[in-house]
């Protein structure tokens, strides 16, 4: 329960990070469309890639292969200026938790990006269904057996996710273009 909570706490701020006007990922940038771009050919799937090569300690980032200047690195291996940060932050989001969206979704909704893109929104301030405008929490009460907890971490990780692909957003929507 402590895990959860404290993983609830780091989604919360990763969100409100990655939610806010005028974060890097708003300037019109779909941060899973980069790297899918420009680093999977080499590295995987971001979320598999971080989970194997990367993990937090003390707060920090720190990678198999560059434990001492992964953020160093990192500026300087293929990323721009404006998503640095971003992707760090998604990469971090992603070495702090299991991959629970690729083993209890994926089967049927693709990746959590591409969830994210076509069915997804916030209104409000709460995860919604597109199509259904229902709360995400709500629907998944019913929908993928998932536990309450695995329904609560899902929705964290979603609602990261839109943030890192949405191109524009209102004060209380996010929308797509």
């Amino acid at each position: 329960m402590r895990l959860l909570l404290t993983l609830f706490s780091v989604f919360t701020v990763l969100t409100g990070l990655m939610l806010a006007p005028g974060s890097a990922v708003a300037a019109d940038r779909d941060l899973h469309d980069y790297w899918d771009a420009r680093c999977a050919s080499c590295h995987g799937h971001a979320g598999q890639f971080a989970r194997k090569f990367l993990r937090v300690e003390n707060g920090k980032l720190i990678g198999t292969h560059h434990r001492d200047n992964l953020a160093t690195f990192m500026r300087n291996h293929h990323l721009t200026p404006d998503l640095y940060e971003p992707a760090m932050a998604m990469l971090k989001a992603q070495a702090s938790s299991p991959p629970l969206f690729n083993s209890k979704c994926s089967g049927c909704h693709d990746t959590a990006a591409e969830c994210a893109r076509k069915s997804l929104e916030v209104k409000k301030g709460v995860l919604t269904g597109r199509e259904s405008g229902k709360p995400v929490i709500e629907y998944l009460k019913k929908h993928g057996k998932v536990t309450p907890e695995e329904a609560a971490s899902l929705v964290q990780t979603l609602t990261r996710v839109l943030g890192e692909v949405r191109v524009s957003t209102t004060a209380n929507d996010t929308t797509f273009r």
